[in-house]
């Protein structure tokens, strides 16, 4: 089994569209906290920045992420945001530095 690991994904929405997503990135955020090998997920604004959603997630291993990949509720997110984001979603995997 892999191992745990972080990630941070980057919604950049076009203007004045967070209305219109608000209730699917909140029920996925809900769900998805809720999935086995979930060890933390939550949706930010930049700071003062209402146009990029940032979430940062953090899994027990590949393949909890890639079964939440697959779960209806992500799969509704990433429909219903498509139309509005200025560019494709970014994602960045991590690896911690240590010591």
């Amino acid at each position: 089994m892999s191992q745990e690991f972080k990630l941070i994904a980057t919604l950049d929405l076009k203007q004045d569209v967070w209305e219109k997503i608000s209730a699917v990135v909140n029920e996925c955020v809900a769900l998805t906290r809720q999935e086995e090998g979930n060890q933390f997920y939550a949706a930010h604004f930049e700071r003062g920045n209402q146009n990029r959603v940032v979430f940062i997630e953090h899994w027990a291993n590949q393949e909890a992420f890639d079964l939440h990949m697959q779960t209806d509720h992500f799969l509704n997110l990433s429909k219903t945001v498509e139309p509005y984001l200025e560019r494709p979603m970014q994602i960045l995997f991590l690896t911690e530095i240590k010591e």
